[in-house]
C-alpha cells in the first residue's frame, strides 16, 4: 500500500516539473476582439431561522451617531422565518448610459423569486429598535408567502447619481 502511494507521488511531481507554462504577449488588435460580460448575477437561497429580524434606521441623511431621535425612525420586519430564493438577480456598473454621459448601478430584477414558508409575525414602523407594539410601534402588517413569482424577462431598474 505504502509503494503505492510513493509512486502516486513521484508520478505526480515528475509531471508538475515535465509541465510547463507561458504567458504571451498580446496585440491590442487582438485584445479589441475580445468582449465579455461585467458585473455579477447572484443565484441565492436564503434560509431564516425563527427569531430572524430586519432593522431598517432612516436616520434623516445624518450618521446614526450624529442623529437625534427625532431624525430616527425604523421599519421592522420582526421574526421573519421561512426561505427565500431568488434566480438571475444581476449588478453592474455602466458608464455612459444610454448615451447619457452619466455612470449608473444597473439593478436587472431576478428572473424568478421562490419563497417557501416565508413569513412574519409583523412589520412595524418604530421610534426604536424594539418593537413595543401600541407604544413606540406601529403595526403596519403581517406576511406569509408560499410559492414562485416570475418576473418579465431582464426587467432593470438604473440608479445613477444626480449631483
Amino acid at each position: 500500500m505504502i509503494k503505492k502511494i510513493i509512486l502516486t507521488m513521484i508520478s505526480s511531481c515528475s509531471l508538475v516539473l515535465t509541465s510547463q507554462a507561458e504567458l504571451l504577449p498580446m496585440s491590442d488588435e487582438v485584445l479589441n476582439e475580445v468582449s465579455g460580460q461585467s458585473g455579477i448575477t447572484l443565484n441565492a437561497k436564503v434560509i431564516l431561522g425563527d427569531e430572524s429580524s430586519i432593522i431598517f434606521t432612516n436616520t434623516s441623511g445624518k450618521k446614526k451617531a450624529d442623529a437625534t431621535p427625532a431624525e430616527t425612525g425604523y421599519l421592522i420586519v420582526d421574526e421573519l422565518q421561512g426561505a427565500i430564493e431568488f434566480e438571475g438577480l444581476g449588478f453592474d456598473l455602466v458608464s455612459d448610459l444610454k448615451n447619457s454621459g452619466k455612470s449608473a448601478l444597473q439593478w436587472t430584477l431576478p428572473k424568478k423569486v421562490t419563497a417557501t414558508n416565508l413569513k412574519t409575525t409583523g412589520i412595524y414602523i418604530s421610534s426604536t429598535e424594539e418593537v413595543n407594539s401600541g407604544v413606540t410601534s406601529t403595526f403596519l402588517m403581517g406576511m406569509e408567502l408560499n410559492g414562485e413569482l416570475s418576473l418579465p424577462a431582464n426587467t432593470q431598474v438604473s440608479l445613477f447619481i444626480v449631483d
